[in-house]
């Protein structure tokens, strides 16, 4: 029997939460009745359920407005800066305009962090450089080259088909990437790339999903959301993700129904499609399916290079993806691909599922060796959403790896104050002060690559009043990663661990025991 709760912010306005006794849809018959009226009743989800209807009620004004703003990044850009740009203005100059989805033309992310090339572990001074012929991957399980070259791509996958193409090419020198657009979703496309390490006998393949637009409302809309779907055998699993990846329709319940039917058939080898929706029988539309495009390429460059391994990343709700993405090739028996999978990285990912989801993955992805790395940078938001508590119960899975303010980096079993609480409001003001303090003396300390853009600064100001939102600006998991240590060590940081165990009731004799 169907198990879910599922939120619909599209219907009605952010009021209408704050006095709507009933707003999630649940079974009509259900194993635990007590499920809907508790959620109903529950601030936390009133208070999700208004912020996620507030996005959508915004999100035309937010897109446009993220237009407008990348729009004006990119003429500055294009010629040459702010102050040249007013010097060409005062002279009567005609100002270069810049073309929408050309190879030149940068998205807001890529303005805050204009760093292209990758790192190489060739001495302690950090030096981007790639020597000709080799490869950036290793089989040491956390290595900081491979890590650095996941959040790289992360950050790449914001930026449109052709600056991904002339990086991945001109810049990484390494196999044309492989780029799909999913437009199965109205207004919120899922944007993926796929590259290897050499177009024959390649070592490595990356997957990377594109994660949350700053001026994408429907995106963060997304992270907030609280919905899930039980998928038998594996557990609950957040709804908008697997709408992401054109699995399901939470307007259409059957698709649920025949996602599990076509994955049943999948194992049974009798098909080959796994998506839910309708327009998966469509040979035309085919490609815009998120998750069977992206499975059926990435088989297909398995299949075409016997000593790949797989990488799959992304940053935010790309994160997210990559995630569930994993989830559903072990879900779907994909063993040519699941077995070849060296990593699964991901940096500032929201929660995804629950505990028996966690359970799944950890024996797939992490037994006997730990295959999963979480990133988590300071005080990001995006990790602490949905809720771990009583109402949501959303879990993370695996090891956490945090980094402060300061990239310091501990091994933990949760980031600290993981639901976001109040009674942390002005420690993570001070820090944003001290992040926006740092900003300026980055390049001293570490050396030029770390200097800020302007843009990445005024970020920072606005973090005085939402720190949650700016400590997610993937410049944060670039620093992090390669002011890191070389191996993210799966060793849980001790004194975490046994504050973890006192707080569950544990004593000192205990513990020792």
């Amino acid at each position: 029997m169907d198990t879910f709760v599922i939120g619909h912010p599209s219907q009605g306005k952010p009021w209408d939460y704050v006095r709507r006794s009933s707003f999630v849809e649940t079974p009509h018959v259900s194993s635990t009745p007590a499920l809907k009226p508790r959620i109903d009743v529950s601030w936390q989800a009133k208070l999700s359920m208004f912020i996620t209807t507030l996005l959508h009620y915004l999100a035309r004004i937010s897109k446009v407005t993220g237009k407008f703003v990348e729009y004006i990044l990119n003429v500055f850009y294009i010629n040459g800066g702010f102050i040249k740009v007013c010097n060409k203005i005062l002279a009567g100059e005609f100002l270069v305009m810049p073309v929408e989805g050309s190879e030149n033309y940068w998205s807001i992310v890529g303005m805050l962090d204009p760093r292209l090339e990758l790192m190489t572990e060739s001495s302690d001074d950090q030096k981007l450089q790639k020597s000709e012929g080799s490869s950036f991957f290793e089989v040491v399980p956390g290595s900081k080259v491979v890590a650095d070259v996941c959040i790289m791509a992360s950050k790449l996958a914001y930026e449109n088909p052709a600056v991904v193409n002339k990086v991945v090419t001109q810049i990484w020198k390494v196999c044309d990437p492989t780029y799909y657009d999913a437009e199965n979703q109205e207004n919120n496309p899922t944007q993926v790339f796929l590259f290897m390490d050499a177009p024959q006998d390649a070592g490595a393949i990356v997957v990377t999903f594109r994660g949350t637009m700053p001026f994408n409302a429907y995106d963060w809309s997304t992270d907030f959301d609280f919905s899930w779907y039980h998928l038998p055998g594996v557990g609950r699993i957040h709804v908008g993700f697997m709408e992401a990846l054109s699995l399901v329709d939470r307007h259409d319940m059957e698709s649920f129904t025949r996602l599990k039917k076509h994955s049943y058939q999948n194992v049974q080898g009798k098909e080959r499609v796994t998506s839910g929706l309708p327009e998966a029988k469509n040979e035309d539309r085919k490609l815009s399916l998120a998750y069977d495009s992206t499975k059926d390429k990435l088989k297909e460059l398995v299949k075409a290079n016997k000593s790949a391994k797989v990488y799959i990343t992304g940053h935010s709700l790309g994160g997210a993806l990559a995630t569930v993405f994993t989830a559903m090739l072990f879900y779907n028996k994909e063993d040519s691909v699941t077995e070849r999978i060296a990593g699964v990285y991901t940096f500032g990912q929201p929660r995804v599922g629950d505990m028996d989801f966690a359970d799944y993955m950890d024996e797939k992805l992490n037994d006997p060796v730990n295959r999963y790395f979480r990133i988590v940078y300071s005080n990001d938001i995006v990790p602490r959403i949905p809720f771990d508590d009583i109402f949501f119960q959303f879990k993370h899975f695996g090891l956490c790896f945090y980094f402060d303010h300061n990239y310091a980096a501990k091994t933990l079993l949760e980031e600290p104050n993981k639901n976001f609480s109040i009674k942390y409001f002005i420690a993570t003001r001070i820090t944003a002060a001290w992040d926006l303090i740092l900003s300026f003396r980055r390049s001293y300390l570490h050396g030029s690559q770390f200097k800020e853009t302007m843009a990445s600064r005024v970020l920072r100001v606005a973090g005085l009043f939402f720190p949650g939102i700016v400590d997610h600006n993937p410049v944060n998991y670039v620093n992090s990663i390669r002011l890191g240590p070389r191996v993210l060590h799966t060793e849980v940081h001790m004194q975490k661990l046994l504050e973890l165990l006192r707080m569950h009731g544990y004593t000192k004799m205990d513990i020792s025991q």
